[in-house]
Order: C-alpha cells, then structure tokens, then sequence
C-alpha cells in the first residue's frame, strides 16, 4: 500500500490532471503510433530504424507519464535524485510540453485530422495548456 502522507483532500484533487495526463501518455507509449511512423517514415526494411522508432515511440512519452504518475499520486515518495531534481523544476514539464506539440505537429503533417487521431490532438492540446499554467505555477513559487 502507498502511503499518501499528510496530503490533504485539496492536493490531492489539484494533482488528479496530471494523473489523467501521465494515463494519456502510457496511452500514447503503448497503443498510438504517431512517433513511430514519424520516425520509421516508411523505411520499414532497416531494422535499426525500426528499433530506434519502437524505442523513441514507447520511451518517450513514458519517461513523462512516470513523472506525471509520480508528482500526482505518489509525491511524498523520493525515487531517483536526479529525476526528483528534474520534477521539481520546469524543465520536466517544458519538454513534456515540446514532445506534445511535437506529437500535434507530427499528425497535421501527416494529413488532415480524422475520427482516429482527433483525439491524440485534443488530448495532447489540452495537457499541453494544463502543463504552461502547471510551469506556471512551479515558477511563481520558485521566484516569488
């Protein structure tokens, strides 16, 4: 059982957007193939390439859901010291915000927005607005 420490009720619901938001990025690992087909760009006959896209698509985007999962229900709990440095500042969640752009980009480049991608876009605009406020936030505290 985790423990949740002396969180209150209030933290506890301001953190739930970044858990739907890591949920959406282990979605994004392991079911859409937006990064991989970016990577692999039809060259499906060199396996190194296909390493690398299989690599790209499903580390990725589940290095930030680890983080996102972390900070909102398991925050009281220390893991690696450099990971926890990287959670606390902005850069975790400037990148996070680059890879979700980068995934919107990767998917109007590649053809108009349909019923299966529609929701990768919405998904990954509204995580990517969440975090700026989230940076936000993190900055304001850190420079007050």
């Amino acid at each position: 059982m985790v423990h949740m420490g002396n969180r209150s009720l209030k933290e506890i619901l301001t953190n739930i957007p970044l858990l739907a938001g890591g949920i959406f990025m282990v979605y994004i690992a392991a079911v859409d193939e937006t990064l991989f087909n970016a990577v692999v760009g039809g060259n499906f006959q060199d396996k190194l390439v296909v390493s690398l896209a299989t690599t790209v698509a499903a580390a990725l985007p589940m290095f930030f859901a680890v983080g996102m999962i972390k900070q909102s229900v398991v925050s009281g709990l220390y893991t690696i010291y450099y990971y926890e440095k990287m959670l606390q500042g902005s850069i975790f969640w400037v990148l996070t915000i680059i890879l979700l752009i980068a995934i919107i980009a990767i998917i109007l480049v590649q053809g108009p927005v349909n019923l299966y991608n529609a929701p990768i876009v919405g998904g990954c605009s509204l995580l990517s607005v969440y975090l700026v406020i989230y940076v936000i936030k993190i900055h304001k505290k850190q420079n007050p």
